[in-house]
């Protein structure tokens, strides 16, 4: 029904047609249909058909489930009941049934929450209306009232998983409409709640729970996320909750958003529907609190104890002493703010009703007021940043203190793999950050030493919390942000340490990113740059601190072991070039002799001096012997494998073979189609021509099975050493992704190689495609640096062309396959 209906439904958005409007008509066509099949079959029998679930509540979208229950007396009336069903399938309808008679419905919904919340919004259709009447007065007081503390316990716990599982955060760049936190499930839960605990007959009665100003905003909320669901299931032409990149555009145009200067018309969508998502969160955590207050037990400390001349404690809760506190002296919501974290107690509502109220009482006086800023830099010198920072921002109160701040809230910015908006995403890399204090997990340990090895970190707080501040200036907002943060640290009078401490950071924040993830991080021309670039060993600490924070706040699973290891690895290299420690040549051979008994010293001197330099920088003296002897096999035998297997889960495969053009390619292929998960690469080519290349990848662990090792070494001895010819599967490419394909070649950033960049939408292959474009070319992949996440690949390559960087003709044809065969 709904995919002949979604011209008219278009057209209801041309009307301007509320959200409300809409499902009231969509419902209303629903009943039509299913009264007239059920009137054709049998008029007369005793049967009550009635809706429930979405369709009950009269919220029905164009592709939802039809939810229908035929009520009666006993179990001799089910022949209507099942003609009337196959007639209704027979329209395409996506029907779920159930027939209940009176004693099942009061049992099923005793033993199970979802049959009894089903029952509470069930609505009579067609059929017996005296059946109907019997469900009325006998089965739903039965269903409403028994076991009430049991249902609300129930659906609170159901409410705080769904949030979990669904990013647990209003903020998310794909949200779900229906079961996402601030999502209509948010208003279903205080709806149902309302009718166990409360007694209420609808959703009108909220206008009494929440007073008719509340309930006005509310209802313009409830509307909003209606008519977006609508606008999706239209856009997708299915049924779809889910507002994902690939239909933010259409489902945009359709809601009436267009592109501004600044913004696209997407992102202004998106801000709109977190305001709004955010409301439907407070306000139906407010009637659900109202619900629950009767069934949990709270103890309540009575007595009143004073912290300061406007502050007290009651009933473990800030409150004000005087109710025109803030309406005379605004710089008191700052001192509240810095309560809050200090004596580790939360707000009274009425103190956040006062907040509220007063909020645009924050001017420039207060923003300049020492005694505020004073107060406001406190809290991050405390132990719950993190908390009192989400305190003021959902209250309001940061964004009025800084402005600068305020631009980004519910800011949706497209980037690659971020999954919040920007102020949620500053909050949470500010929360991973205080984590480091406490933290027990043991990929975290160096960082944990780190973060409690410096004397203040008050200065990375506050850097993240300014870091992406400029992008509420739009898609280039780099130097605009430089300035607003001198705007800022003017107005808080910083020392110029500091000051000088907060610009490294926030205009640096994705230097060291930007080298691990793309850079070869033994290379001496990049551990020299970065070095010099960060000067000395605290700004070292603590640009690598802001990175973790950053990076780990993306979305929950951007920080994994790969990427942890190269910043351990580049921050380390760094820290001994900023120290200087140098090695002793014969101290190392002597060392490595040792490791390895009985072998002479010119034959160990022979291969680390046929391997290039970088090789040395970048393998521990233990894996120089085992690549030794993988060396040696690989000179005997033609080929040789070996695998490693990280603490961090990433495992490294050391293959070694005699060099020849396309080796990389073929072994990267091969190991894709085996359903590896490559993530780096190092090609390491002796000067007699014995190479051994470290594949890093990530799933080994998952897809280990007991004769994988055997089936892997046997598979490359007969590709590269027998000549089998290599069969690599591939795939058509994500679809949906709202990033483009993109190509740089850089001459400049290393001295002997030339670097290529490429991003693109992932498929299977596709590493095995580039590499083989290369090879085709003459072109030798020396190193590479392999990021694939969210069905987006992000791969650097440092090459080289007849032993040197690469000359303009051949760069243009590589090019111009590269981009030929990426866009295919």
């Amino acid at each position: 029904m709904a995919a002949r209906n979604l011209d008219e439904i278009r057209h209801w958005f041309d009307e301007g047609c509320s959200g409300r409007t809409m499902t009231e008509r969509f419902t209303a066509g629903t009943d039509r249909l299913v009264k007239e099949i059920f009137q054709s079959v049998d008029p007369d029998a005793d049967v009550a058909l009635m809706a429930t679930g979405g369709y009950g509540r009269g919220e029905m979208a164009p592709f939802s489930d039809v939810d229908v229950m035929f009520f009666a007396r006993d179990r001799r009336d089910t022949k209507a009941s099942e003609k009337v069903l196959y007639k209704l399938w027979d329209t395409g309808l996506d029907i779920s049934h159930s027939f209940r008679t009176p004693r099942e419905c009061i049992e099923e919904a005793t033993k199970d929450v979802r049959t009894r919340t089903a029952l509470l919004e069930a609505r009579f259709v067609a059929g017996s209306s005296k059946i109907y009447e019997m469900f009325r007065k006998e089965v739903y007081p039965e269903v409403a009232q028994r076991r009430q503390k049991e249902f609300v316990r129930d659906k609170l716990r159901e409410m705080e998983k769904r949030h979990l599982d669904s990013g647990d955060s209003v903020y998310l760049l794909e949200p779900h409409i229906k079961e996402g936190e601030g999502g209509l499930r948010d208003i279903h839960t205080a709806y149902w709640l309302s009718k166990v605990a409360l007694r209420a007959g609808s959703m009108q009665d909220f206008s009494g729970l929440l007073g008719s100003n509340e309930y006005k905003r509310f209802l313009s909320a409830y509307d909003f996320l209606l008519r977006a669901r609508f606008a999706l299931h239209v856009e997708s032409g299915r049924k779809n909750d889910v507002l994902s990149f690939e239909y933010h555009k259409a489902v945009a145009g359709l809601l009436g958003f267009s592109d501004s200067r600044k913004f696209r018309g997407a992102e202004r969508m998106l801000r709109y529907y977190y305001l709004k998502s955010r409301l439907v969160r407070e306000l139906a955590r407010k009637i659900v609190v109202k619900c629950s207050k009767t069934y949990v037990n709270v103890f309540r400390d009575l007595l009143v104890r004073k912290v300061t001349e406007d502050f007290s404690i009651s009933g473990g809760r800030i409150i004000v002493t005087s109710r025109d506190l803030f309406r005379s002296n605004p710089d008191k919501m700052m001192e509240a703010m810095y309560l809050f974290s200090n004596i580790g107690k939360r707000f009274s509502e009425a103190t956040k009703e006062m907040i509220g109220a007063n909020l645009l009482r924050i001017g420039r006086r207060t923003r300049s007021s020492p005694a505020a800023v004073q107060h406001f830099l406190s809290v991050f010198r405390g132990q719950r940043v993190y908390e009192t920072l989400r305190e003021m921002n959902d209250s309001g109160v940061l964004g009025r203190f800084i402005p600068e701040f305020g631009a980004l809230r519910c800011l949706v910015v497209h980037e690659p793999y971020h999954m919040y908006t920007v102020d949620e995403h500053t909050l949470m890399a500010i929360r991973n950050l205080e984590a480091l204090r406490s933290t027990k997990y043991k990929s975290l340990e160096d960082l944990h030493e780190i973060f409690n090895s410096l004397e203040r970190v008050d200065t990375l707080f506050l850097a993240l919390l300014f870091h992406d501040i400029g992008k509420a200036a739009g898609r280039h907002h780099e130097e605009e942000g430089y300035k607003r943060l001198k705007n800022i640290l003017a107005r808080f009078n910083f020392d110029v340490r500091k000051r000088q401490r907060i610009e490294f950071l926030v205009r640096n924040h994705i230097l060291m990113s930007t080298i691990a993830l793309r850079r070869e991080t033994t290379d001496r021309e990049v551990i020299a740059a970065f070095a010099d670039a960060v000067a000395d060993a605290e700004n070292l600490k603590a640009i690598y601190l802001i990175t973790y924070a950053d990076m780990s706040a993306v979305n929950p699973e951007f920080w994994t072991a790969w990427k942890a290891y190269l910043l351990r690895e580049l921050f380390s290299n760094t820290l001994r070039y900023l120290s200087g420690i140098r090695e002793d040549r014969n101290g190392y051979i002597r060392d490595l002799q040792g490791l390895l008994p009985g072998c002479g010293r010119d034959v160990l001197v022979d291969f680390i001096r046929q391997m290039p330099e970088r090789y040395r920088l970048s393998t521990t003296k233990e894996r120089v012997i085992e690549d030794f002897k993988l060396a040696k096999k690989a000179h005997a035998e033609g080929f040789a494998m070996r695998i490693e297997s990280g603490a961090d889960g990433v495992a490294e495969l050391s293959v070694s073979a005699p060099d020849r053009q396309g080796l990389f390619s073929s072994i990267v292929g091969f190991l894709s189609s085996r359903g590896l998960n490559i993530v780096g690469g190092r090609i390491f080519t002796g000067a007699t021509g014995i190479v051994i290349d470290r594949i890093s990848v990530s799933n080994l662990r998952e897809i280990w099975w007991e004769g994988l090792a055997t089936d892997l070494e046997r598979g490359l001895r007969e590709i590269l050493v027998e000549g089998r010819p290599l069969a690599v599967a591939r795939r058509e490419r994500t679809a949906g992704s709202p990033f483009d394909v993109f190509i740089e070649l850089d001459n400049e950033g290393s001295e002997e190689f030339t670097l290529i960049e490429i991003f693109s939408p992932d498929r299977l292959g596709l590493l095995y495609d580039i590499s083989d474009v290369m090879y085709r070319n003459g072109i030798n992949i020396v190193s590479a640096r392999i990021n694939t996440e969210a069905g987006l690949a992000q791969d650097i390559f440092y090459i080289q062309w007849k032993e040197a960087k690469i000359d303009f003709m051949s760069a243009e044809r590589l090019l111009s396959e590269l981009w030929q065969m990426l866009l295919q």
